[in-house]
């Protein structure tokens, strides 16, 4: 969610390795739309970056990333992931978190971008 530590960090990354310059970035995550504006806008790469709001989890348990929320049944949160694609949209790299927060390998992202 836009506004905890994790998504904080991860664009702070994301941001600082100047990935938004290399590469096209879409990220997902339960927040609204006006969350994804503050958290962009706060992180200074609004406009180069493109975010979308998912609160029903439904692309996450398109994709296999869903995980139940501490526990409780029915109640499920995205893991952080990340996909590499090509402009064919094949898939050349993934990540899935085991856990949360878990944090992808950055330099390892780096290199494949």
């Amino acid at each position: 969610m836009d506004g905890a530590f994790p998504a904080t960090y991860l664009w702070n990354e994301v941001r600082d390795r100047g990935w938004h310059e290399a590469a096209t970035l879409v990220g997902l995550s339960i927040s609204g739309p006006y969350a994804h504006k503050d958290l962009l806008h706060e992180r200074d790469i609004e406009g180069q970056v493109r975010l979308f709001s998912d609160p029903k989890n439904g692309v996450a348990e398109a994709y296999g990333i869903d995980m139940n929320l501490d526990g409780m049944a029915g109640i499920t949160e995205p893991r952080p992931a990340v996909f590499l694609l090509d402009s064919d949209r094949t898939v050349e790299y993934a990540w899935v978190g085991q856990e949360w927060p878990d944090f992808p390998d950055y330099d390892a992202v780096e290199a494949k971008l």
